[in-house]
């Protein structure tokens, strides 16, 4: 009998495509095989994301594509959803869509190849939302993805921002213990991994649930470990950090010269409100330290606006904060309401076509700032990390610089090797290069 096939497809967070690497090895360490393409598959995962409605409501209309898709094949497909809107929304799925056969929480997802079996085996519908004692993945080498790959730190948050819905669905945060950590780490190097990118809802508070070591403690021990050349991290939180872990970080040679430091907010009142725990003006001293102690970072970020409350005041002092600190660039969005969140309970609902306004206007000032600070790189020579074929030129790479800026340059280096680059130009917001000498090539 031919073995029965799984395709997955996943929406949000790199939390959630982290997942889905483990969903991947999961279904085939039990005999399942993928498949590239869902026509193909008998069953059918969908690894979800609930931190915005507009997010539920494409994986509602991927629910209807498949139902459509089944009778269009002739046969019935597994639809299986799982991750945070399943978390959610539990047996509700089962109820709205007679399609979907199995629900599979944040707390399940491992458990999916098993929730099939039963499924085949009784025929009823199965919702796996129980919240228990979260275990991390057992796979650590096999979650190499050729030369980079993403490392589960801690997951969940203890934050309980007033508009997030995460706390509620994945838990509070929970940390990997140091020393499976590192045995991961090293594992994955020995499958020829340069580069890694360490997950967390907020990594910077790593260790303090469970008296571990320090996130920064954390990054000095990846820092020695032989072979592994990059260090990456998501996301951090600023109440967490402060200018004496700054400094400490800028030290370790392996990281990578980026923070993601997501502001949500320019205004205090509203960061009040969104129970952020910090002020402007800290946020200010931490970009402050990260360029003092780091002259060449890249800073990222995350902006909501039209949070309840939100005058026009208040959306200028964001503005303002923008234009002062130069972000390289930011993920800038409308506030949603979101079940259980105290936000979504406030009054003074900012309308939506103000919402929209102000996201534009707030889109329009930081594309002018990203355009800008990318054309600052002209001229620098960088290290970078060759990521892919160009999809335009088969002559062209795309590469990835420390600062994770990508650079697409003409050159004959493999994915996965070191090239030394100088930046010549910006097509948009496109970074062009040139190749300088090739460093460090990566078995493969």
């Amino acid at each position: 009998m031919a073995k029965k096939s799984f395709y997955i497809e996943t929406y949000g967070c790199e939390m959630n495509k982290s997942d889905s690497i483990d969903i991947s090895l999961s279904m085939e360490s039990s005999g399942y095989s993928k498949s590239d393409r869902p026509e193909d598959a008998d069953i059918v995962i969908i690894n979800t994301c609930a931190v915005r409605y507009n997010a539920e409501e494409r994986i509602q209309g991927r629910i209807g594509f498949y139902k459509s898709l089944s009778k269009k094949l002739g046969k019935d497909q597994t639809v299986v959803i799982a991750g945070c809107m399943a978390q959610e929304w539990g047996r509700k799925i089962l109820e709205d869509y007679d399609n979907v056969s199995i629900v599979a929480g944040t707390y399940h997802y491992l458990r999916i190849p098993e929730l099939v079996r039963e499924y085949d085996e009784t025929g009823r519908k199965i919702a796996a939302i129980e919240k228990q004692d979260y275990r991390f993945s057992n796979f650590k080498g096999e979650r190499a993805e050729s030369f980079s790959a993403w490392v589960n730190i801690i997951k969940g948050c203890s934050n309980y921002c007033s508009y997030c819905i995460v706390p509620f669905l994945r838990g509070l945060e929970k940390s990997k213990p140091h020393e499976e950590i590192i045995s991961e780490v090293k594992e994955l190097v020995d499958r020829g991994v340069v580069e890694i990118t360490l997950l967390g809802q907020n990594v910077n508070v790593y260790g303090k649930d469970n008296n571990d070591i320090t996130f920064v403690e954390l990054l000095e021990m990846l820092n020695e470990i032989e072979g592994l050349k990059w260090i990456r991290f998501l996301t951090s939180h600023p109440k967490d950090f402060n200018p004496g872990m700054i400094e400490r970080i800028s030290k370790i040679e392996k990281v990578c010269k980026h923070f993601h430091l997501p502001l949500q907010s320019g205004s205090d009142k509203i960061l009040k409100l969104m129970n952020r725990r910090y002020s402007v003006e800290k946020y200010y001293e931490i970009v402050d330290a990260i360029r003092m102690f780091n002259n060449d970072y890249s800073i990222t970020t995350d902006i909501i606006v039209g949070f309840p409350g939100e005058t026009e005041e208040d959306f200028l002092k964001t503005l303002e904060v923008v234009k002062r600190v130069e972000f390289d660039d930011a993920f800038m969005y409308r506030y949603s309401d979101r079940p259980y969140t105290k936000a979504s309970k406030l009054e003074n609902k900012v309308p939506f076509n103000v919402m929209r306004a102000r996201l534009e206007e707030l889109i329009e000032v930081q594309r002018k700032i990203t355009y800008e600070k990318n054309r600052s790189e002209i001229g620098k020579t960088e290290e970078a990390l060759v990521v892919r074929p160009s999809k335009k030129s088969e002559e062209e790479m795309l590469c990835r610089i420390k600062k994770g800026k990508m650079v697409v340059v003409p050159t004959k280096a493999r994915p996965g090797s070191f090239i030394k680059l100088k930046i010549t130009g910006i097509s948009g917001n496109t970074l062009k290069g040139e190749e300088v000498t090739v460093s460090e090539s990566l078995r493969i």
